[in-house]
């Protein structure tokens, strides 16, 4: 482990300078199509950055993309970062509000387009307040660019893949590589001001013993998504092994690309871990190549999963905001956790009045970085939201976790998804777990609702596996036997889903909107009390 380089080469260009200086033949990029190596996806990405400079796109002005996981995409990017301009990545379901709300925000000029989105796009053309180019990736005559032929210029992505290159601008680590717009599982998106210094950073893992030179990426995460792109794509090219695209996750295909393109290393969201376990065993499960799996978070049953596939499990805790500052080795992890602070940050963890608090205690997670744009500048035309977010040099995560005497972390919370009750914080994150122990219990949220007194009402809403039933009663004497009284929820719903980003994160502000309903059961209505 030689650790990260200096501050003056945590920029994408670097990276990918020494990469061609270093091996330029060896494997870049797969998809299920095709193999690039390093300087055929740098000859690509060249030609792409030529291609926006010739559409009058300067240096550290945004160009926002609505594309799906493809070698294209990939490509894109690394143009837009060689060239020095900003990328602005949109989550791909979003449309109407959301997307409008992305685009005019960014200020983009120019977008890049699936062709399949074209009509997402032209039902909010007469709202845009920026929008002047469209480049479609697929094809640039289809009926649904009609109207917005009408107004923005169309391009096909063909024509700037066809442009003379472009040599790599000069960049300096203070340079914007992106806005990296949150979730919005909260509120409206923000757009997170990210310096190149941040994306590398977040991005390399050479302060750890992997990826190694043997390694071969998967990436299965959207590449709109810090984990997909950055934790995904750019670590590989900073650690010069090959990454395999795939159009997206799927439990059918995914030990397939793993066995064909002998693929060893991955970044996998908690989610995506526990469907892969759900599915039916295989005697077979362990023989794949796959021996190193990061999990954000952690697995339900972490020794379950590695000894079905055979891998070892690392954790990692990070935001578009901060990076990564926790990160937990696969030797020294133990359930529940999300790792050890990483080099590079000073982290403290305060209770409400800004004091730190006793260890194994629950503590909002503030941090600051040791190295100048390595977390984000700010939002992007947010004054206010990064008042909020950045004080007296500190960022605040608002996540709370504790940590204990060997160092290690523990998620507990969002600190906005906590619940008071009986003069009590309550996690929503621990009730959550107890929930889903419930026979049958697929998934569960949890949120706080108005109460009739000062503090909340918690309600809890279950999603069960398919075929399997329960009944509010039954799963509230459930949790009557494991919980204290405060932890209860007075109301419970069964969905057949639960509302979430294509990053699978649960849109609790959605829940709360939709807090009181018909098929909502109240426990107290009931006639169940709890002494």
């Amino acid at each position: 482990m030689a650790g990260l380089p200096g501050l003056e080469q945590r920029t994408f260009s670097a990276a990918f300078l020494r990469v061609l200086d270093q091996q330029p033949d060896a494997v870049a990029h797969i998809d299920c199509a095709r193999e690039w190596t390093f300087a055929e996806s740098f000859d690509r990405s060249s030609r792409i950055a030529g291609g926006f400079k010739s559409l009058g796109v300067r240096p550290q002005t945004p160009v926002a993309l609505l594309l799906g996981n493809t070698i294209d995409t990939v490509h894109i990017c690394a143009g837009l970062a060689l060239g020095g301009m900003i990328e602005v990545p949109i989550n791909t379901t979003y449309k109407g509000e959301f997307l409008l709300h992305q685009l005019n925000n960014s200020q983009a000029e120019t977008i890049v387009i699936e062709d399949s989105y074209a009509e997402r796009l032209a039902a909010v053309a007469e709202t845009l307040h920026n929008l002047r180019t469209v480049v479609v990736r697929g094809d640039s005559e289809t009926p649904g660019l009609t109207e917005l032929r009408a107004r923005v210029k169309v391009v096909a992505l063909d024509e700037l893949t066809m442009a003379a290159p472009s040599g790599p601008v000069r960049l300096d680590p203070a340079d914007l590589i992106a806005y990296m717009y949150t979730s919005g599982t909260t509120g409206p998106s923000k757009g997170v001001l990210t310096p190149h210094a941040q994306a590398y950073t977040y991005a390399s893992r050479e302060d750890q013993e992997r990826p190694n030179q043997n390694d071969r990426m998967l990436v299965t995460v959207p590449l709109f998504h810090v984990a997909g792109q950055w934790f995904g794509v750019y670590q590989a090219l900073i650690h010069q092994i090959p990454c395999f695209v795939a159009p997206s996750f799927s439990t059918r295909r995914y030990w397939g690309w793993v066995r064909d393109h002998r693929l060893t290393y991955t970044t996998m969201l908690g989610t995506m871990a526990e469907l892969l376990y759900q599915q039916p065993e295989q005697s077979t499960d362990a023989e794949n190549p796959l021996d190193f799996v990061i999990s954000a978070p952690l697995m339900n049953d972490l020794d379950g999963f590695r000894r079905r596939f055979g891998v070892q499990v690392a954790a990692a805790y990070g935001s578009a905001e901060i990076g990564i500052p926790l990160i937990g080795p696969p030797e020294t992890i133990v359930g529940g956790e999300v790792g050890f602070a990483r080099a590079g940050y000073d982290l403290r963890l305060i209770d409400e009045f800004g004091d730190d608090v006793e260890r194994g205690q629950v503590g909002e997670l503030i941090l600051r970085p040791h190295l100048p744009h390595t977390v984000m500048d700010g939002y992007h035309l947010m004054g206010n939201e990064t008042a909020k977010v950045i004080r007296d040099g500190w960022i605040h995560t608002g996540d709370g976790f504790r940590q204990d005497e060997q160092g290690r972390y523990y998620f507990s919370d969002r600190l906005r998804d906590a619940l008071r009750r009986h003069g009590l914080n309550v996690s929503s994150f621990e009730l959550e777990r107890v929930i889903n122990e419930y026979p049958g219990v697929y998934e569960s949220a949890v949120i706080a609702v108005p109460s009739e007194l000062a503090e909340d009402d918690i309600k809890a809403v279950v999603v069960m596996h398919p075929g399997m039933r329960a009944t509010p009663t039954s799963l509230t004497w459930f949790l009557v036997d494991r919980l204290p009284p405060t932890m209860i929820p007075r109301y419970l719903e069964f969905v057949d889903e639960l509302p979430k980003t294509p990053t699978q994160k649960v849109q609790k502000r959605v829940l709360r909107e939709q807090a009181f309903g018909p098929t909502v059961w109240d426990r107290k209505a009931a006639g169940i009390v709890l002494r």
